[in-house]
């Protein structure tokens, strides 16, 4: 014994609405993964900037070191400092000369 067109028609209707339920649900998620995927890309980049610099700490050196000091804890700072920001918005501090 089949569906009538009215129970199939209610049928679809009810699937459809568990449908965009269960997307609702899954696409907060896709999203703070790909959200967890960039902020790993700028860790990243961060990281690989704070050891190209790690030899201007080395004691003895003859450059401004509190300038690199200054330049290297505004890098480590950017994730807490741009928390809730989009990526694009993202200001990367600049290296002192040296």
């Amino acid at each position: 014994m089949g569906l009538t067109t009215n129970e199939a028609t209610e049928l679809v209707k009810a699937l459809t609405l568990r449908v965009e339920e269960l997307e609702a649900l899954l696409n907060p998620v896709a999203i703070l993964s790909q959200e967890d995927s960039s902020w790993r890309v700028v860790r990243q980049k961060r990281d690989a900037l704070l050891r190209s610099t790690d030899w201007v700490m080395t004691p003895g050196s003859t450059i401004d070191q509190a300038a690199w000091a200054a330049y290297r804890q505004a890098l480590r700072d950017l994730p807490q400092t741009y928390q809730a920001a989009r990526l694009e918005d993202i200001s990367w501090p600049v290296q002192p000369s040296l």
